[in-house]
Parts: structure tokens; C-alpha cells; sequence
């Protein structure tokens, strides 16, 4: 009987044994002073973005003669055409930014 009771209690005193070196190995923590995280950041100011411009409605158009209401899609298709330039402009700059 104690020859069975050595071989029961063998394999309790092999993980104990385990257990025991394990928590000898502690060593301290080390916790990082600086993070790196990337952020992002917009490349120009809200105040730098360019104004939408106003453009007339389809109920203003309709109200319009056929002459007045080509004259006035020509003039908000040339407003729209330098808007369009100008965010076209900004987006360049933006891209020109080394990253």
C-alpha cells in the first residue's frame, strides 16, 4: 500500500514543484514611459476649406424662362467648375504632406 500512496502523491508533487519554480521567475514589470500612437491630424485649417457656392434650386430654374434658365445652369455650372478646382487644389496640397 505505501508503494501505491509514493505513486498517487507523485504526480501532486511533480506540479507542485512546477508551480513553485514558476513563481520564483517573477521579475519585475517594466511599463513603457512613452506610447507612440499615430494621430491623425487634417492637413489644413476648417477655415482654409473652400465655401460651397450657391447654387439655384430646380424649382428656381423651372420658374425661369428657357433663356434665363440657360443663363443661369451656364452660371452655376462656371461656379461649380472654380469650386471644383479649388478643392482639387487643396486635396494636391494635402497629398504633397510626407507621412
Amino acid at each position: 500500500m505505501s508503494a501505491a500512496r509514493r505513486t498517487s502523491s507523485l504526480p501532486i508533487a511533480l506540479v507542485a514543484l512546477a508551480l513553485a519554480a514558476g513563481c520564483s521567475s517573477l521579475s519585475d514589470i517594466k511599463v513603457p514611459e512613452t506610447v507612440k500612437v499615430q494621430v491623425p491630424v487634417p492637413c489644413i485649417a476648417p477655415a482654409d476649406v473652400p465655401q460651397r457656392p450657391a447654387l439655384r434650386t430646380e424649382a428656381d430654374l423651372m420658374a425661369m424662362d428657357t433663356y434665363r434658365r440657360t443663363l443661369a445652369a451656364w452660371s452655376d455650372l462656371k461656379r461649380y467648375e472654380a469650386y471644383a478646382a479649388e478643392l482639387e487644389a487643396v486635396v494636391q496640397g494635402c497629398s504633397r504632406i510626407k507621412r
